[in-house]
């Protein structure tokens, strides 16, 4: 990958990235296609990292479907489905952790989870050598963390943070979503409606309007509701599926 991303440059091309976990859907497609837009050559990556897993079970039922996933892939404009093997030496001792966009959130729910994402992607970065990476907005916390690394870090790489991608009824594209049943699912996106109309009533208002709203949703169970750089933060677990999600406060859209 490295020896690729080299012989790239030396002709004078810009390499873009799009780190994946996998199991591609229609928000990663935006990615790429994005990524097609900033660059000459768009490399996807896709490993399931396993460092920022909280659950080894949750680990084990992330979806992998390779050969759809390079077919996809190609369609939206990649030129480099990357799969790794394994990032992770038996003894590696080494590790990328950011300690202040990653408090709060999912920060303070999944330990450990921002330091396996910042690791994996510095990984990806001194491998792929991209002048661009792009990431969803979806996970926006992510996203805070990712650019705080690479601005600390002095990291020769741009960060775009594309919008999300969201489903007819306001879900957030995910690869959880295919782990839902049918009434999860509807549960699903009366979850994220309920967020929606919760941020527009504005800071100060929303998170309560949020928590009365999911307070007595069938099989919903709310893990939290934060404000945060003017938006209103939620995480819950339908069954065993956890969702993240976020709206701008005030806003109509």
């Amino acid at each position: 990958m490295q020896k690729a991303s080299r012989a790239w440059k030396k002709k004078g091309l810009q390499v873009a990235l799009v780190p994946t976990m996998g199991a591609l859907h229609e928000g990663h497609l935006a990615l790429i296609r994005r990524a097609k837009t900033l660059a000459d050559r768009v490399v996807v990556s896709a490993y399931v990292n396993p460092t920022q897993f909280n659950s080894k079970a949750d680990l084990r039922k992330y979806p992998q479907s390779p050969r759809h996933d390079a077919a996809l892939a190609g369609r939206a404009g990649a030129d480099v489905l990357f799969r790794p093997g394994n990032l992770y030496a038996q003894d590696a001792s080494t590790w990328v952790e950011e300690t202040d966009c990653s408090r709060g959130r999912c920060g303070d729910r999944r330990p450990g989870h921002f330091r396996g994402v910042a690791t994996v992607v510095t990984k990806l970065f001194n491998l792929v050598q991209p002048d661009v990476a792009v990431f969803g907005h979806k996970d926006r916390q992510q996203c805070e963390v990712i650019e705080r690394i690479v601005r600390d870090l002095f990291l020769p790489v741009r960060i775009v943070c594309h919008p999300v991608v969201r489903e007819r009824d306001g879900l957030p594209q995910s690869t959880r979503n295919r782990r839902l049943s049918p009434a999860q699912r509807g549960v699903a996106g009366q979850w994220s409606r309920i967020l929606a109309k919760a941020a527009r009533m504005g800071k100060g208002r929303a998170d309560a309007a949020y928590r009365q709203g999911v307070k007595r949703m069938p099989g919903l169970r709310s893990e939290y509701a934060e404000t945060s750089g003017g938006h209103l933060h939620v995480a819950a677990r339908i069954g065993s599926v956890r969702l993240i999600d976020h709206r701008p406060l005030g806003r109509r859209r």
